[in-house]
């Protein structure tokens, strides 16, 4: 897997005003930690880091670029985004330094391809995962995981033993569910469950209501 490098400053940890006036001079608060190292505070471009990861999926390694010693050359992944409750922009994030001699466990993004025969026949292909937790070194992270659909029958179905993963990669879930095909009575079915357990609510809240004379 190729690093995608990102340019990162240090910063000095201030109160809530402070990285208010951070996030509107386009940076992003951050700090970067790893396996027995103490976090260091430091700040990101907020359109640079959006141009380069914002259309990624999956995990991806990055490379800092920083005139600060401390932190130029760095591989980390990112580990948590933090959303500002009202504006939902991004208003912190946590970057994970990795050893890229040492296993790390990550999600990796399921892309399901072909047109299952099942539902050429009428039935419904009904993704259940839309990631998966696999085990490999930081550098051999899979971008996504291709998962061919197209032989599935109506009834059945992948787990994720069925699929073939690259080389260096695990998984240690192999019963997870991940796709199947439904029938069209069962599609109907739910709909029609759903649509009395509404009615049995409405009838419900409405023998609850005071009367008025």
């Amino acid at each position: 897997m190729e690093t995608v490098e990102v340019s990162v400053e240090t910063r000095q940890v201030g109160n809530k005003r402070d990285a208010g006036r951070l996030r509107r001079s386009g940076k992003l608060p951050g700090v970067v930690y790893g396996r027995g190292t103490d976090g260091v505070a430091m700040q990101v471009d907020d359109r640079d880091l959006r141009t380069r990861v914002g259309t990624l999926e999956g995990s991806h390694v990055l490379r800092f670029k920083s005139a600060a010693g401390n932190l130029d050359g760095r591989l980390v992944l990112i580990k948590d985004v933090q959303y500002h409750p009202v504006t939902h922009a991004i208003a912190h994030i946590d970057f994970y330094e990795v050893d890229v001699s040492r296993k790390i466990t990550v999600m990796v993004g399921l892309h399901y391809v072909g047109r299952p025969e099942g539902v050429v026949q009428g039935g419904v292909l009904q993704p259940i995962a839309r990631e998966l937790e696999v085990e490999c070194l930081p550098m051999d992270i899979p971008a996504q995981l291709e998962v061919d659909v197209s032989p599935l029958q109506i009834g059945h179905g992948l787990k994720a033993g069925d699929i073939t993963l690259p080389p260096n990669v695990i998984n240690h879930t192999p019963d997870l569910a991940l796709v199947s095909v439904l029938a069209p009575t069962v599609i109907a079915k739910e709909g029609e469950e759903a649509e009395a357990e509404a009615a049995e609510e409405a009838a419900a809240e409405a023998a609850a209501e005071p009367t008025t004379e």
